[in-house]
């Protein structure tokens, strides 16, 4: 039996913070991962929204699954794939870049994040009194482009999420990271997250395998919960001994 554990990084591994580049794992988290991961019946997965080479220097295990950009970048031992329609989608979403960069100067506390497939407006530092405005020029830059039909926005914690229109997300990432680890071999699949961009995967494995969701929310697919990020990690340990 192969326990395939997926885990998202931020508001799951690590609190979420105001600065993206703080949220850091402690060298006690890292090493217990390390030890979750060395288990001969554990196949570990990142599945972040960060970009792969990001979140994988983040967490700096060599020998896990790495899923990053929600999936359109997927890296692990002997593994590698980046969507090939996410990759037709750089010259946009560079144009966007621009424009969102400049805009994003003229408003306090907005960060652009470019993750070379995919790009994120954060908006957790910006004031209360700034943030119509905020959603005001970032759908004014963006409707043009939705025009096109190459791209499209999604919504997470604090962040608009500027994406390829691609049929494609964790949960469909997940699924084909399924199919290439176990091969039809019996397994038990444990999916935990803590943001919207996490149902697609809670929906994908709702009747498969163990969903839970970080934080409890009224509207999810996921079955189960745990309260934070403390709660996470004393569930992977209790876990651990029952392998």
């Amino acid at each position: 039996m192969k326990y395939l554990i997926f885990l998202d990084y931020d508001g799951t591994l690590t609190p979420i913070v105001k600065k993206p580049h703080l949220a850091k794992l402690t060298a006690k988290q890292k090493s217990f991962l390390k030890k979750l991961a060395a288990n001969p019946e554990v196949i570990l997965t990142i599945v972040s929204g960060r970009k792969l080479a990001e979140v994988k220097k983040l967490v700096g295990l060599p020998h896990i699954f790495y899923a990053g950009n929600h999936g359109f970048e997927i890296k692990g031992p002997a593994l590698s794939k980046v969507h090939p329609k996410a990759l037709a989608s750089k010259p946009t979403l560079k144009k966007i870049k621009k424009a969102l960069a400049a805009a994003a100067k003229k408003i306090k506390g907005a960060l652009v994040e470019d993750k070379t497939y995919t790009l994120s407006l954060h908006y957790r530092l910006v004031k209360a009194k700034d943030l119509k405005k905020l959603e005001k020029t970032f759908e004014e830059i963006i409707a043009s482009f939705l025009k096109g039909k190459n791209i499209r926005v999604t919504h997470g914690k604090k962040v608009f999420e500027v994406r390829p229109n691609i049929d494609w997300n964790k949960g469909l990432a997940v699924r084909w990271l399924i199919s290439k680890l176990v091969k039809g071999k019996k397994h038990i699949p444990i999916y935990i997250g803590d943001d919207t961009t996490d149902e697609d995967a809670f929906k994908l494995l709702r009747k498969k395998g163990v969903t839970i969701r970080v934080g409890k929310f009224k509207e999810t697919s996921a079955k189960n919960f745990l309260k934070d990020v403390n709660d996470v990690y004393k569930f992977l340990k209790i876990l651990a001994l029952e392998f």
